[in-house]
């Protein structure tokens, strides 16, 4: 099946607009931006250690922008779509599935990858320690998977409430398990398997001597999440479709 990018464009523009003027699916970024800068203002100088104090800041802001904003940012829109029978419009517009699920899928990750850097600074990380290439790889990766979890969520959700509904406990358990899981040792194996930990890893061995260096583990994981995810959706795709009334 070709793809048209006019249309992808067009549908682009479209969602980019209304996700911008949408301040409940802005929640996620905003949230993650005033956590880091709050959070640095009153724990500065409480931090046992400038690194510490970078993991939990940046660690954090970046657990609530990609798993709360990319479970949100696709599973909402769909959900409310789906519920007001908007998409039979989109699809008699001649838009295709994968059209539709491409251009509304890269808005929310160009919104999230801006937030994602503009959280490093207002942390007080150094690009020098975090290397950009790496950082973008991951925060990509993950943030692509959250959105992906959020098409499945919106495809079998009959309305946003119910998308929401589904989306909370995920949620949670994907943005607080990795950043807790120094406080328990079954929290730590248990995060392990969750795509989100690597950001936390991440930042922390990015100022270790030896650096931040994918292990086998980690690679294992995004993949497997990665194609575990996207494999559900296809599967949800197929039973449900874009509009199951």
């Amino acid at each position: 099946m070709s793809l048209s990018v006019t249309k992808i464009k067009a549908l682009f523009g479209l969602k980019l607009r209304l996700i911008i003027s949408n301040m409940s699916l802005m929640t996620a970024p905003i949230m993650a931006i005033l956590y880091v800068v709050f959070m640095k203002s009153i724990m500065q100088s409480k931090a046992p250690s400038h690194v510490a104090l970078i993991s939990l800041l940046l660690g954090m802001g970046l657990c609530f922008n990609i798993v709360m904003g990319g479970i949100m940012m696709t599973s909402y829109p769909l959900a409310e779509e789906k519920e007001h029978h908007t998409l039979r419009v989109l699809m008699t517009s001649s838009i295709t599935g994968p059209e539709f699920f491409i251009g509304s899928l890269l808005p929310p990750l160009a919104i999230m990858t801006v937030t994602n850097l503009i959280l490093v600074p207002l942390s007080g990380a150094s690009w020098s320690q975090i290397h950009l290439g790496n950082f973008l790889l991951i925060t990509i990766i993950t943030s692509i998977t959250s959105l992906v979890l959020g098409y499945i969520i919106g495809l079998i959700a009959n309305s946003q409430t119910q998308a929401g509904v589904y989306s909370i406990p995920m949620m949670l358990i994907l943005s607080l398990i990795p950043n807790f899981e120094q406080f328990n040792t079954t929290l730590k194996s248990f995060s392990s398997y969750l795509y989100s930990s690597t950001l936390n890893h991440y930042i922390t061995a990015s100022y270790t001597t030896g650096g931040f260096s994918w292990t086998l583990r980690e690679v294992l994981t995004q993949l497997g999440w990665l194609v575990i995810t996207c494999g559900i959706f296809f599967y949800a795709y197929r039973r449900h479709g874009l509009d199951n009334d």
